[in-house]
């Protein structure tokens, strides 16, 4: 059986680490071998760097985010340090035998620079050369709950955040899944999808799934 890669991501406060950490224990309780990436552990590095200088220098995150100096240091960080980390370690495992699941992936990232207005100059480059996922899901839940978990956020960002994982999920053809409803039937939706993905069973394109009870 051949090895794939599934990523998951979605909007701040849909379950993306939760509902990762469950279908990963799940995929491999059943007897699979599944590996587990943790992709925010290759983007926290510098992220600290950058939160640091904000606070050293008296300036807000996202203007310091969205300046050229900064962004051309993380396109830097992209090429020597997050895309060989990620590449490899994807790459290593399906060698030994591995599926791999990741919480978050390019798409998140995207996602976050698109959220400030502004592009990474090798954000293309990225879309280019890192693994392709053999199967990716978008996780979405109601605003309302988003932001009864997440009352850092406003209204806005968040609304702004669904309409540009609308649009990354139909450009990249992600298969988009409501995490409002019991989270058993998330996890059996997601798992049967990615079991069909390993048997080679083509996954439905830009297709919006509802989880109901």
């Amino acid at each position: 059986m051949r090895t794939i890669l599934v990523t998951l991501s979605g909007t701040h406060g849909s379950g993306k680490s939760t509902n990762a950490g469950r279908v990963y224990y799940l995929l491999n309780e059943s007897g699979k071998r599944f590996s587990y990436i943790r992709h925010q552990d290759l983007l926290d590095p510098f992220g600290f760097i950058v939160r640091r200088m904000a606070r050293v220098l008296r300036l807000d995150v996202n203007y310091l985010e969205g300046s050229t100096p900064v962004r051309l240091l993380w396109s830097l960080y992209f090429i020597l340090v997050y895309y060989p980390l990620l590449a490899g370690g994807i790459g290593i495992r399906r060698r030994l035998g591995y599926n791999v699941v990741t919480d978050r992936y390019l798409y998140d990232l995207i996602v976050g620079f698109w959220g400030v207005q502004k592009r990474v100059p090798i954000e293309h480059l990225l879309v280019w050369v890192l693994p392709h996922p053999d199967i990716s899901f978008v996780f979405d839940a109601d605003e309302k709950r988003i932001l009864s978990d997440r009352p850092e956020h406003t209204a806005e960002f968040i609304r702004n955040e669904k309409r540009i994982y609308n649009s990354l999920a139909a450009q990249f053809h992600l298969t988009t899944i409501s995490t409002s409803e019991s989270k058993q039937m998330v996890w059996q939706r997601v798992v049967t999808a990615i079991e069909k993905c390993m048997n080679g069973v083509p996954s439905n394109t830009q297709k919006k799934e509802q989880v109901n009870n």
